[in-house]
């Protein structure tokens, strides 16, 4: 979050009683963009991007550079949740191509779906990067918001009073149910690699100057303890975006060529949330054109996975 958009978010509350369904608008918001190579190039390095693919996006900077739209969707009425204190659930990403870190692009926001949850109401906000009108690439972000419920709406359906246009592009189609937030339950096999990763108290201040995403859950214990967590969390997507940095550092070394014209796709479920400071390891498993990866780590001899992700190459 930026500076000014943290108070607005701080101070935004919405006109909704909690026995009622929320809706979510129908807006998109777009902005043409050229991309800064000196703020990319902080991305790159606080995230380990290089080694021959540097010359392209991070396949995650897309939620850093829609960062200011996203929340511009949520400070305003009708937006039917407080943005401060929301819980990162999932990400899904699909890449056409990553484009070049000089791109001129389009940059499209929008709501695209809603659903109920146990702990609160999940809805999922797409951001898609166009270049030369071509869509280069697109991630879905699926956001809780706690609050308790109502006996009267925990079993809505939400698509029953819905007069969905099937014409209509998905981001045009805000009042959906979400259908495809990444959930990954099976038993993962044995991995094949494994790395140490660390993830020292201040990083989410560091992170927070580099993506904008000043969120008080990230910035200090006390910040945190405000929106209930016990001490600062790493971002999520600053945990996805070490993992998915070097795991395709080491599918180009077994490729032995760059993936920035290759489809990808990675859909990543955030389990567990990492305290700071906390030591952690990532484990990869490769099958054909499939990457699991789970980042996890140890507290009293206890083991805690904090995501998982499966990336499919095309």
């Amino acid at each position: 979050m930026m500076n000014m958009g943290l108070l607005k978010a701080a101070m935004y509350s919405p006109q909704r009683l909690d026995s009622d369904v929320p809706v979510l608008p129908e807006n998109i918001v777009r902005k043409e963009i050229q991309i800064n190579t000196v703020h990319c190039e902080r991305y790159n390095k606080a995230v380990n991007w290089k080694l021959g693919i540097a010359s392209v996006i991070h396949p995650n900077y897309l939620q850093v550079l829609s960062l200011p739209m996203q929340l511009e969707m949520m400070i305003n009425e009708p937006f039917p949740f407080k943005p401060m204190g929301l819980v990162h659930l999932a990400n899904h990403i699909e890449v056409n191509y990553l484009p070049e870190q000089n791109a001129k692009l389009l940059l499209q926001t929008s709501f695209n779906g809603l659903t109920w949850h146990k702990s609160g109401w999940v809805f999922a906000l797409l951001s898609e990067g166009f270049v030369n009108g071509q869509l280069a690439i697109s991630a879905t972000s699926y956001y809780l918001s706690r609050q308790r419920h109502a006996q009267t709406n925990k079993n809505t359906d939400l698509t029953s009073n819905v007069n969905i246009d099937e014409t209509n592009s998905k981001t045009k189609i805000a009042q959906k149910n979400v259908s495809n937030m990444p959930i990954i339950n099976e038993v993962l096999p044995p991995f094949d690699i494994s790395c140490d990763m660390n993830f020292p108290l201040g990083i989410g201040r560091q992170y927070a100057r580099v993506s904008g995403d000043f969120n008080p859950i990230h910035l200090t214990r006390w910040t945190a303890k405000l929106m209930g967590f016990k001490q600062a969390i790493a971002h999520g997507m600053y945990s996805k975006a070490l993992c998915i940095s070097e795991v395709l550092k080491k599918e180009m070394e077994n490729r032995k060529g760059a993936l920035a014209q290759t489809p990808m796709q990675f859909s990543t479920q955030f389990i567990q949330p990492i305290y700071l400071p906390t030591s952690c390891e990532l484990n990869i498993n490769r099958g054909g054109d499939q990457i699991d990866f789970s980042l996890t780590s140890k507290s009293r001899s206890k083991a805690r996975e904090h995501l998982r992700t499966k990336v499919v190459i095309a």
